[in-house]
């Protein structure tokens, strides 16, 4: 995926707090309850680099 794919699936994921918990939950530990990924979702919304981490360490996989 290039730089530009995977900024352009940032910013849908930014856009989209429905979407964002989809794909963080589809791509985190499997043992987190719902709450620890709202708690994930909500620090990832605020904090870019940590949302580009997230994302590329989850492409990756």
């Amino acid at each position: 995926m290039t730089e530009q794919e995977i900024d352009k699936l940032i910013r849908e994921l930014q856009g989209s707090s429905v979407e964002m918990y989809s794909f963080v939950a589809e791509n985190c530990d499997e043992n987190l309850t719902d709450d620890e990924i709202d708690d994930l979702v909500t620090d990832l919304e605020s904090d870019y680099l940590s949302l580009r981490e997230f994302v590329i360490n989850a492409l990756v996989d």
